[in-house]
């Protein structure tokens, strides 16, 4: 496969110009590093949704009307760090716009009341980006909760025409799995199983860890020539199909039913109501991986770099190894700090660093990239 990336966004994230830095990433292939920039950043500090960033519902409403579920903004929370999705079961009458609903499916199902409110049985939730996108990394580090019926997911969605990439699509009662899926018109999400069988991509990714209740990271590279899926940064499946359609980035929390889609739907021992927890979702811009083969991918290694409040920065490790990579930060020139790759994160203060220039540096075999840190007068 060849990778080609051009990314032609603007830049807009919430961390943006945290005392005067940006967030950006090197990836280190076998012989060659390239850096690219955070196009969106969410670690959902405070206690209130970026409403510059997101809508915390789906903008053609969320009114499933044969399964009586209702995606509330309500639902969705940011409060201590984190975003919570939520998912309940209900017995409501709800009054509901026109503009949401299918008149013909309200009379065939005969949904509605005299006073024209419609019963609700489940609320579920959802993140739905205003920015829209075409290329990059997607990463979301998240907690799945446990229990039959769950149904959390981490997508990329354009509707004209109906192009779709599905990073993760959970079930709560699948410990050790999760399915990853594409979806776009003229058969391209087929794929030839042994060069013979015609079948649809989409699967189920086995883990030998549990998924469910703990901290897990999904994250999907777009490129102009198909999709790699990771799974805490290893490349666990990709797709060699071209997406060309702008989409949304979306995180939600639904429920299956029973006989539909991702059954089974919840029964007698599923909790309610649950959440969904995301501590980030980031997106990234990496317009430097050009022409890169599948077997390179499988060995990625990434340096993030995520400038934090009070003079601080985070740097991120992921596949780093001791023998052919290095990262260090130097002033003016010079040495100044090693960081330690053998740990997954690193964090620096840097309000008591005098005058002067200080850059990050990463080395991987023969190859040296830097880029601007901090510059203080």
């Amino acid at each position: 496969m060849h990778a080609s990336l051009a990314l032609p966004f603007v830049l807009f994230f919430t961390l943006s110009f945290v005392n005067g830095q940006e967030p950006f990433v090197f990836a280190l292939l076998e012989n060659k590093i390239v850096k690219g920039n955070a196009v969106l950043i969410d670690d959902f500090t405070g206690n209130t949704i970026n409403q510059e960033l997101w809508y915390n519902y789906y903008p053609w409403g969320g009114l499933s009307l044969d399964a009586k579920t209702y995606t509330d903004p309500s639902m969705t929370v940011q409060k201590s760090g984190l975003l919570e999705l939520w998912v309940d079961t209900v017995s409501q009458w709800r009054n509901f716009p026109d503009w949401m609903m299918n008149q013909e499916q309200v009379e065939r199902l005969q949904r509605q009341r005299e006073d024209k409110k419609l019963e609700i049985k489940r609320l579920t939730s959802a993140l739905w980006s205003k920015q829209t996108f075409k290329y990059g990394y997607f990463e979301c580090r998240c907690w799945l909760p446990r229990g039959q019926g769950y149904w959390p997911a981490f997508w990329l969605y354009g509707g004209k025409p109906n192009e779709e990439i599905d990073i993760i699509e959970a079930k709560g009662e699948r410990d050790k799995s999760y399915h990853v899926d594409v979806h776009c018109p003229n058969r391209c999400d087929r794929v030839r199983k042994w060069g013979v069988f015609d079948q649809p991509f989409g699967h189920w990714v086995k883990t030998k860890e549990k998924i469910t209740e703990t901290w897990i990271t999904l994250a999907g590279l777009w490129t102009p020539e198909g999709v790699f899926f990771y799974y805490n940064d290893k490349l666990v499946a990709w797709h060699e199909a071209p997406f060309v359609t702008e989409m949304n980035l979306i995180a939600n929390f639904s429920l299956a039913m029973d006989n539909g889609p991702f059954s089974p739907g919840p029964d007698r021992r599923t909790i309610f109501p649950q959440q969904y927890k995301i501590d980030y979702i980031r997106a990234w811009s990496i317009p430097g991986l050009n022409a890169v083969e599948t077997a390179s991918l499988r060995s990625l290694a990434w340096v993030r770099c995520v400038p934090e409040m009070h003079h601080r920065i985070r740097f991120e490790f992921a596949n780093l190894n001791l023998e052919k990579q290095r990262v260090w930060i130097e002033k003016d020139g010079s040495p100044f700090i090693e960081l330690d790759i053998t740990a997954p994160n690193q964090m620096v203060d840097y309000s008591y660093w005098g005058p002067g220039t200080y850059n990050l540096r990463v080395k991987s075999n023969n190859e040296v990239q830097e880029s601007l840190l901090v510059k203080k007068p």
